[in-house]
């Protein structure tokens, strides 16, 4: 009976397993930058921490590894360098004293951890009132990295204008339209889990052609960045879902086994208390026989215990993974709204007419306008990106901010 009440246990378990790794989630997002020159990694040994590093990554990309050598690591994230260490291990032991003897001990990959734990800095330059280096931060934006630099040197001291009659001409404002709209077509498309922007409203812009094509390119690879973030995302987490769905079945395993021997062992104790019924055994082995039964109980009681401490940790991991993908479509709804009303402001503003003052010229009201650039290495190449002020950096970009004249 026992036995088949387990086997019924495993199998109602094992099918809401295979529910719960078909619920739509999104792990926390782990580092997909690039890494290159300059930023920091470390690396830990789990098995023998006297082998931790702390290391600068070379000019050349590499960084030198203990137990494996020099590595080249530049252009790659660090799960695609976690993901080479079974091959960057093949072979690498280290000595270990053991009871007095020295032997070699062979290094696991999972006992290896990479990490990036500094990026390289990023850089602000042109027209604004600090430029210079900044530390990297996850996340942050060009109108971030221009308010760290101290903002932007003042219209007034430079063009003899004030600020809010630049950001008042139709140009300016048809320029922040711009941007705003490709932002929306960026969140609507990460809303939708689609690395493809739909481009039709800013097509419909009636604004300079190549100001409207450097936005929908600009959002083209926001777009696909995120959609390797999620990606990576989805299947860090279906990761820890198989293997949390493979602790559980284990344990059910080890609760069939013990239910087996437990009702070996009640039907022993049984037997024996027959026997001292009929004085055909002693007390000293009946006493023994159910010492044994009530370890078995307790070993059983604890593998119990780890199956449901198994159950309760895939429970919390779907949950709060769901929780986060919830918590994710809320925050990119909100931000959408935000973005609706201020696209919907500028339209208004433009379509009263309420720019500059008719007595500033409108072209050095246009020249005026703030230009962002963003060089960025990749591949051994440089790329020059039209930027915006929510544009997001990443490390080792060169900012520059500059005033037309």
């Amino acid at each position: 009976m026992h036995k088949h009440l387990a086997r019924v246990r495993l199998a109602i378990v094992a099918a809401s397993l295979l529910f719960a790794s078909f619920a739509t989630t999104s792990a926390q997002a782990q580092n997909s930058y690039s890494i290159g020159p300059g930023d920091v990694v470390s690396v830990q040994f789990l098995s023998n921490p006297r082998l931790d590093r702390r290391m600068t990554v070379g000019a050349d990309g590499n960084i030198f590894v203990p137990l494996i050598g020099q590595i080249p690591v530049e252009n790659l994230t660090s799960d695609e360098l976690q993901e080479q260490l079974p091959v960057l291990l093949t072979g690498a032991v280290y000595r270990e004293r053991i009871q007095g003897e020295y032997l070699l001990v062979a290094v696991e990959p999972e006992d290896v951890i990479f990490e990036v734990t500094q990026y390289r800095p990023i850089f602000v330059d042109g027209a604004v009132q600090a430029p210079g280096q900044q530390d990297f931060v996850i996340g942050i934006t060009v109108r971030q990295a221009i308010a760290a630099a101290s903002g932007l040197e003042t219209f007034e001291q430079k063009y003899g204008l004030s600020a809010g009659e630049l950001r008042l001409h139709p140009d300016v404002l048809m320029s922040q339209l711009v941007g705003v709209m490709a932002e929306i077509a960026v969140q609507r498309a990460i809303l939708d889990g689609s690395t493809e922007i739909d481009q039709s409203e800013l097509d419909t812009l009636n604004a300079p052609r190549d100001q409207v094509d450097d936005a929908i390119s600009l959002a083209m690879e926001q777009a696909a960045l995120s959609g390797r973030i999620l990606t990576e995302e989805a299947s860090f987490f279906k990761r820890s879902v198989k293997e949390s769905e493979a602790r559980v079945i284990a344990a059910l395993r080890r609760e069939e086994a013990m239910v087996e021997i437990l009702m070996g062992e009640e039907a022993e104790v049984a037997r024996l208390e027959d026997l001292f019924e009929r004085r055909l055994t002693t007390s000293d082995q009946l006493t023994a026989v159910r010492r044994n039964y009530l370890v078995v109980t307790q070993r059983a009681g604890d593998i119990q215990a780890e199956r449901l401490q198994a159950e309760s940790q895939l429970r919390e991991l779907v949950l709060r993974q769901n929780q986060s993908a919830r918590e994710r479509s809320l925050q990119i709804q909100e931000r959408l709204g935000e973005l609706s009303r201020q696209a919907s402001q500028y339209r208004t503003q433009i379509a009263l007419g309420s720019g500059a003052p008719s007595a500033v010229d409108a072209s050095t009201v246009r020249a005026g306008a703030t230009l962002l650039t963003i060089f960025r290495r990749n591949g051994g190449r440089t790329e020059e990106l039209v930027a915006y002020p929510e544009t997001l950096l990443q490390p080792g970009d060169v900012l520059n901010v500059a005033v037309g004249n």
